[in-house]
């Protein structure tokens, strides 16, 4: 007798096993977890560090971006773990959160009426606050070239993550194209994994910029100068926002040295 639904788990088994075999497995898939693992710990090395720092600071309490760190944190390591999966709407759903957490606390760790940690908290309830009007209050420091290219990122970031928080059409959409690819859930590709890196990157790259400018510009040039320049596989040197604040740090008299200046 036919077995429809044996015959249907059959073809669904191979076809799993076929994916392991050509895609899982394969050398590219495998750099491309790897690359998604290293700019993630990359990351939290680099938050790491900020909050070594930060601690020197006796107020440094008083702030939000350094008293809620371990939120970005674990929400990294949740972008990480649903990527691995395949787990692509999540994965985006979480980056918006660490994009919007990152700007909004920065935002108000550093607005001029709030002036404790209970009044920088509260800023957060203002309903009838749009997030642009956030990113338009970030601050940078002199030092930075364009600040403006780094605000019109975050807000390009924001929209298009932003299409994966409630359902939309064009999250759906995007799903219909993967799966005419063959690309069903929890089956992507390798050009899926890697345009999902780029997208992480990006997100990471801005939030980095928050996250050092919490501490001031000498405690994060002491940073750059004394752990990160000599790290060159630290994968955020190639960063663009992260490299613009880099060169913040050219003054140092670490990098004058090296430069041959002195």
């Amino acid at each position: 007798m036919e077995d429809p639904i044996g015959e249907l788990a059959r073809e669904l088994r191979e076809r799993r096993e076929d994916y392991g075999r050509t895609v899982l497995d394969s050398q590219p898939f495998k750099d491309g977890l790897r690359y998604l693992d290293g700019i993630a710990n990359d990351f939290l090395t680099a938050q790491t560090y900020v909050r070594l720092q930060g601690s020197r600071d006796p107020v440094g309490g008083r702030f939000l971006l350094l008293r809620f760190a371990p939120h970005l944190a674990e929400s990294t390591l949740a972008i990480t773990m649903n990527a691995r999966q395949g787990l692509q709407n999540a994965a985006r759903r979480e980056l918006r959160f660490l994009l919007e957490a990152a700007v909004k606390l920065s935002s108000r760790d550093f607005h001029p009426e709030a002036k404790t940690f209970e009044e920088r908290l509260e800023g957060l309830n203002d309903r009838d606050k749009r997030f642009d009007q956030y990113v338009e209050d970030l601050r940078y420091w002199d030092e930075f070239e364009k600040p403006e290219d780094a605000n019109g990122a975050i807000l390009s970031l924001y929209r298009e993550l932003s299409k994966f928080v409630h359902a939309t059409e064009p999250q759906f959409s995007a799903a219909l194209i993967r799966s005419k690819r063959g690309e069903d859930p929890g089956m992507e590709s390798v050009a899926t994994l890697n345009r999902f890196n780029q997208l992480a990157f990006q997100v990471y790259d801005l939030v980095l910029v928050r996250v050092f400018y919490s501490i001031g510009l000498s405690m994060a040039g002491d940073i750059f100068t004394q752990v990160f320049d000599d790290e060159p596989k630290w994968r955020f040197h190639k960063g663009k926002f992260v490299g613009r604040m880099s060169h913040c740090f050219d003054y140092k008299h670490e990098r004058r040295v090296r430069r041959g200046e002195i």
